[in-house]
């Protein structure tokens, strides 16, 4: 990805902004646009969207002093401290580099014999050793406690996941849902769809290309049931004409075929639509009964369409809920809904950590959802 400085150049020696995708990056854009001599005064880090979608990256900026009337005494002390500052940089960054390709994890043997029951119940419970290895490195290197705090690594575990939000009446705007099978996909769209008109909210469900024998049918009948708007396009020419309809609802769910229809090609008119508009937040369903270490389809489509949460359905369909951790260790987007199977009839609940942290470190299964959190069902 291109990076460049600041669009604005400063006017009579003013500060200039230098970006990069690392603080290393930075300082050597810096020597090639103002040489040797150039002045730093700062650096510091931001997020900025990613491309038009609603993923956001992480930039360093580098401050850039131009037309500093310094003597040549301290730019010549300047550039000596900026390439040491430079040369460290590349060093840590290199250091994190390593740490991320190894891991600097213990060995199986290294681990088990540590005694940390809290990693061996994750491990029994579904995650993958070199998972929970990652996690807890992370987690002793940024608290700088033991690997073997339960209490802090599992407090640290709360803030880790990341999670939806705290009750599904909390949810609005538009939103865009994605899955390899229709079937589960529009289960899961009209079983939130009825569940928020039920909290008293505004809904609108509309169906792209769905299936008129078997999907729209299904559609029509829930929709009128359970008191919300539906709409079906035939046409994806009408995807821009249906835009205008979106602001008179506190909910617009969109409903897409599934990922390997052809309609839904990388490029195509669907794919370009949605590429470039912010309006919709894109969640990307994943089954728990499916094993998450094979999931390069999926990794690929979170890339493509640009996701910025994951949606969790068959919840109910797994007796190894840890897993949850490779997940998050692989795809690294927040978790939105959590549904129990693919036909909507089970619990569903907006994807709080703490219910997340119940099902990864729950002893027995299948574990029911929390009491007291907001779900259907028992």
């Amino acid at each position: 990805m291109e990076f460049h400085r600041n669009s604005t150049p400063p006017v009579d020696g003013g500060t200039a902004v230098v970006t990069g995708p690392t603080l290393s990056e930075a300082f050597k854009r810096v020597r090639q646009e103002f040489g040797p001599e150039a002045v730093i005064s700062g650096s510091r880090t931001r997020s900025r969207r990613k491309g038009k979608g609603l993923e956001t990256e992480k930039v360093f900026e580098v401050l850039v002093e131009t037309g500093n009337p310094l003597s040549r005494e301290t730019d010549s002390y300047d550039e000596d401290l900026t390439e040491e500052i430079r040369r460290e940089v590349e060093r840590l960054e290199q250091m994190v580099q390593e740490i991320c390709r190894t891991g600097i994890a213990p060995t199986e043997e290294e681990h088990l014999a540590s005694g940390n029951p809290l990693a061996e119940h994750l491990v029994e419970n579904g995650a993958s050793q070199g998972a929970v290895d990652r996690l807890l490195t992370r987690f002793a290197g940024e608290t700088g406690t033991s690997r073997n705090d339960r209490p802090g690594a599992i407090a640290w575990l709360m803030g880790y996941l990341g999670a939806g939000k705290t009750e599904l009446a909390d949810w609005e705007g538009n939103h865009v849902f994605l899955a390899e099978h229709a079937a589960e996909r529009l289960g899961l769209v009209l079983h939130l769809a009825r569940r928020m008109v039920e909290i008293g909210r505004k809904v609108l469900v509309i169906s792209v290309l769905p299936d008129p024998d078997r999907d729209e049918p299904r559609l029509k009948n829930m929709a009128s049931a359970a008191g919300y708007d539906a709409a079906v396009v035939r046409n994806v020419d009408q995807l821009q004409d249906m835009e205008a309809h979106l602001p008179g609802y506190d909910l617009v769910f969109l409903d897409l075929p599934g990922l390997t229809d052809h309609h839904l090609a990388e490029g195509g008119p669907i794919h370009s639509w949605l590429a470039s508009n912010e309006k919709f937040h894109r969640h990307l369903l994943l089954p728990m009964d499916r094993d998450f270490q094979d999931l390069d389809d999926l990794r690929e489509a979170v890339r493509s369409w640009n996701c910025d949460w994951l949606a969790l359905t068959r919840v109910d369909g797994t007796r190894r809920a840890a897993k949850l951790l490779d997940l998050i260790d692989s795809i690294p987007l927040p978790i939105s809904f959590m549904a129990e199977n693919a036909v909507g009839e089970g619990v569903l609940a907006s994807a709080t950590a703490e219910l997340l942290l119940d099902r990864i470190l729950a002893s027995e299964a299948p574990v029911r959802f929390r009491p007291g959190v907001e779900t259907e069902g028992s």
